[in-house]
């Protein structure tokens, strides 16, 4: 893997954990590299698009299991044929 691939995963995956001290070590790498900041912000969104739609799916579980909400979005989704952070 080459090294700008590597810190644009570095950076996404910061972002999907919530890791502001990772992110800012690999955000300083990639601007020593020269990375664009539009390749910087599209590997940000598809790791947030990630994170909350997985996010969505865990609350909906959790309210599906207290019987408090009938709706399986989980199962629709799964259903569905197309992966959680796909647009619709």
């Amino acid at each position: 893997m080459d090294k700008k691939t590597e810190l644009l995963v570095s950076l996404g995956v910061s972002t999907a954990v919530n890791c502001m001290p990772c992110f800012n070590y690999y955000y300083q790498q990639a601007e020593k590299l020269g990375l664009d900041a539009a390749e910087i912000l599209q590997a940000v969104e598809i790791a947030n698009k990630i994170k909350n739609s997985i996010s969505m799916l865990m609350g909906n579980h959790v309210r599906k299991t207290m019987g408090l909400e009938e709706q399986d979005l989980f199962g629709a989704l799964e259903n569905s044929g197309r992966p959680c952070c796909e647009e619709p």
